[in-house]
């Protein structure tokens, strides 16, 4: 390893853009992925970038423990962490709370501020003079804002600032959007939950958000639907710990394929992949793949030759053993009993790209792994796609969803994509092409845009490589004690500490939580279940490691017999698995095949 202390001028422009140079890795701003983009438009670049990271206090909260927790997200540091926090979002009546006011500037205000030579001192000084956007940050109020506390200048060169807090800050200003990087924290307020979780997913990042709430309800409804990369519950939302908390965000605070740190699939991003031929295996069975997966074969298979079919199958049982092994299943390695730290996926939204030349079969077999996903799918294609599918895609559920999660079907040619990618900027793209160039001309034709990922690599027949696309990383960091005692009713019992491998947990199986702060069930395996307390059933690993919200049950539905077919069982459906029928004919087909 070489290190290389250069400025980004000439000699870093010459480092980044050489030949020689497969890939970047980048922890930095926002603007400086783009500016090396924009002199290489191709380039291979892995980039954590800029945060514009909150916390959302409820009413059920410790409010002492979230005053404390957010002086040290906000001013740890000088504030010039990407992960710190720079709003906090007070909830109904924290919004009007004199106290929580009170308890906040005084807090803010005993920091004690100076050089780091002093052992005494708690914030230090900037790591340079602050240029015009962190000037403004702590020197001029927006419309309706106010100074809870006035950050001051302490020195001569203007690196060393007193904290500040202004209050007021309303939705789509320049301070609940700008990310300025420096001790100042912005105070805005949400008459219920749910409007608060939208002002923290305005932003165009999602690196890490936070929640203080005592109520095992609105944690879930927040893990539910909050947007970031890394979520902390009751806890401050810096200091991400290997191998605890992967590190990495989504949307803008994310460049490349967005892969975490220190997470399962990291090493992943630093190569390419390519398919090993394998001899066909003279087997036509879908046996053992989702129903939704074999519906998608099967309307494909008039459009395929046996080889095809043979690659499609292959791909789509190595996507089920690859889902059942890793991607189905929230899990916590680290098994402190002081702090739940699970890592789960959830389904990302992507554009599938066949471009004029490619196979067709390649399509399907990615469409399939999408579809497993249940990854929300556009195509574009450059071909028409084979008639049986039309009808799948068309299809909805009684709740008028889509069976398959495909949002559309683009018939167009190369050129005409390329003009729409530029146009819209899709998050995602999975391009299926026969020519290894195409990606990077994809890439040109966006300019280079750190907002569009772009997956070009051959075509495989891994279940571990080909989901990946369909998936977004999320590590989730959960207090579980109360002032250093655990609660015994966040452990496991001996019935429940193994769950299944694969899906949706059987019924009968599913674990019930009743701790208000530490909403996961943590088995011995490493499998962990989040969801809610007082009577709530949890449903964990029903789609990519999302947790979903928890309906009543009563307790005696716990010992129900398991049932089997499409009236009972969410996954033993034996009538649609023996002839795997379409959905139309599936009597139930969200509880049976779902």
């Amino acid at each position: 390893m070489t290190l290389v202390d250069i400025d980004e001028g000439e000699l870093g422009r010459a480092l980044i853009t050489a030949p020689e140079v497969g890939r970047v890795v980048l922890t930095g701003s926002t603007e400086t992925a783009a500016l090396f983009r924009g002199w290489k438009p191709e380039l291979r670049l892995l980039a954590e970038t800029s945060g514009k990271n909150s916390i959302i206090v409820t009413p059920s909260a410790d409010l002492d423990l979230a005053v404390s927790d957010i002086v040290k997200s906000a001013f740890g540091n000088a504030g010039q962490k990407c992960s710190a926090a720079s709003l906090a979002i007070l909830v109904g009546s924290v919004a009007t709370s004199e106290r929580f006011r009170r308890q906040l500037a005084d807090a803010v205000t005993s920091l004690a501020v100076g050089q780091p030579t002093d052992p005494a001192v708690q914030m230090g000084p900037l790591v340079e003079p602050p240029g015009d956007k962190l000037t403004a940050g702590l020197t001029r109020l927006g419309p309706g804002e106010s100074w809870l506390v006035e950050p001051r200048r302490l020195d001569d060169d203007g690196r060393l600032w007193s904290p500040g807090v202004r209050d007021g800050v309303v939705a789509g200003s320049a301070f609940h959007r700008i990310e300025y990087f420096g001790p100042v924290l912005g105070l805005m307020s949400a008459a219920t939950l749910e409007e608060a979780v939208a002002l923290q997913n305005a932003v165009e990042y999602g690196l890490t958000a936070g929640i203080h709430s005592l109520d095992a309800g609105e944690v879930a409804q927040w893990l539910d639907t909050v947007q970031a990369g890394n979520l902390y519950v009751n806890r401050p939302i810096t200091g991400a710990i290997v191998r605890r908390q992967p590190f990495g965000g989504w949307k803008a605070s994310s460049v490349g394929p967005g892969y975490k740190a220190g997470g399962p699939n990291a090493l992943l991003a630093h190569g390419s992949w390519r398919p090993v031929p394998a001899a066909a295996s003279g087997d036509l069975r879908l046996d053992g793949l989702e129903a939704r997966v074999a519906s998608v074969i099967e309307a494909s298979q008039p459009a395929l030759g046996y080889e095809e079919f043979d690659l499609v199958r292959r791909g789509a049982l190595s996507d089920a053993a690859a889902w059942a092994a890793e991607f189905a299943t929230a899990r916590d390695v680290s098994g402190l009993e002081v702090e739940r730290n699970v890592f789960r996926y959830r389904p990302a939204d992507v554009v599938v790209r066949l471009a004029e030349g490619a196979s067709m079969a390649e399509l399907v077999r990615v469409v399939a792994a999408g579809v497993l996903a249940r990854a929300s799918i556009r195509i574009s294609s450059s071909v028409p796609l084979p008639a049986g599918l039309l009808p799948l895609v068309q299809a909805t559920d009684l709740g008028g969803a889509p069976l398959l999660s495909i949002t559309g079907i683009d018939v167009e040619p190369d050129a005409a994509f390329a003009s729409r990618v530029v146009a819209n900027h899709p998050d995602r793209i999975r391009l299926v092409s026969a020519d290894p160039e195409a990606g990077d001309a994809l890439a040109r034709a966006t300019g280079g845009s750190p907002d569009v990922a772009i997956w070009a690599d051959p075509v495989t027949a891994a279940g571990r490589i080909e989901l990946l696309p369909f998936l977004l990383e999320q590590a989730v960091s959960i207090t579980a004690h109360r002032f250093g005692a655990i609660d015994p009713r966040s452990r496991r019992s001996s019935s429940e500490q193994r769950g299944p491998a694969h899906g949706r947990a059987p019924r009968s199986n599913r674990s019930r939580f009743r701790h208000p702060i530490a909403p996961a069930r943590r088995a011995s395996d490493g499998t962990v279940s989040i969801g809610c307390p007082g009577g709530a059933r949890v449903e964990s690993g029903a789609w990519p490691g999302a947790h979903r919200r928890a309906t009543s049950t009563s307790r005696n539905s716990r010992s129900a017999p398991r049932r089997s077919g499409p009236s009972g069982c969410p996954r033993s459906c034996t009538r649609c698995r023996s002839r795997r029928s379409r959905w139309a004919s599936c009597a139930a087909p969200r509880r049976c095949c779902g």
